[in-house]
């Protein structure tokens, strides 16, 4: 299990990458993406994905589970803006925020052990 678990977590980081390209993409007329969308969604199912495969196996540490609360809500916002937000011309104010909430996450995973 622990081999499924590690795999997950590197297609969770490709997803985080797949959001932060799907901006630079776009960066000299920000505007949300369907990379950064579908990138946010598949995100935050292998998030969920993760902490079940954590939480019921033996082989991997328990989650801190205020931590994934925090990252939780960070990434469900990171989702509600760029989706009711998507169809807004270029460039988009919306897009450097969710930005910064994707960064807060990836920020929150690395420094809160």
């Amino acid at each position: 299990m622990e081999q499924v678990y590690d795999v997950l977590t590197y297609v969770h980081i490709a997803a985080w990458l797949v959001v932060l390209l799907g901006y630079v993409k776009d960066a000299r007329s920000p505007r949300i993406n369907g990379f950064m969308t579908h990138g946010l969604e598949a995100a935050f199912l292998l998030g969920i994905v993760l902490v079940g495969i954590a939480s019921a196996s033996d082989d991997v540490a328990d989650p801190n589970h205020a931590k994934i609360a925090v990252k939780l809500l960070v990434a469900l916002a990171a989702i509600g803006v760029a989706h009711s937000t998507r169809k807004r011309p270029a460039p988009n104010p919306f897009a450097q925020f969710v930005l910064g909430l994707v960064f807060v996450n990836i920020f929150i995973a690395y420094v809160w052990r």
